[in-house]
């Protein structure tokens, strides 16, 4: 009786252990998104055709591979061609440009620009 115990205590810690461990094994192979981005929020936004026009300003700027805009967050993120980048002041005029202000701008790489953060 204390052998299957021992062996079904085993087994479930296993059980257990695996989906872990598959995880773990998926994460380490997948590859690493590098891919430069920059996170704009923007306020102002209020409906899918405010998102469009922002979509067509932003999408004009040189190094923008793609965008995507979240409407109820208000968040723009641009993945940048290569090196590229742009500089805070032609993002905030794309921005203004489409009728709507810029809060803050995060970029997930160096950058010879400063994040951007308007204080209240």
């Amino acid at each position: 009786m204390n052998v299957l115990r021992t062996t079904l205590a085993a087994a479930a810690a296993l059980v257990i252990a695996a989906p872990a461990t598959w995880a773990q094994e998926e994460a380490a192979a997948a590859p690493e998104n590098k891919s430069r981005q920059i996170e704009v929020t923007v306020l102002g936004m209020s409906c899918p055709f405010c998102a469009y026009g922002l979509e067509k300003k932003l999408k004009k700027l040189d190094g923008v591979e793609d965008l995507e805009i979240v409407l109820q967050t208000g968040l723009a993120t641009i993945t940048l061609k290569d090196d590229a980048d742009i500089s805070n002041d032609l993002l905030k005029k794309a921005v203004k440009d489409a009728g709507f202000e810029v809060a803050k701008v995060t970029r997930n790489f160096e950058s010879e620009f400063a994040d951007f953060d308007r204080k209240p």
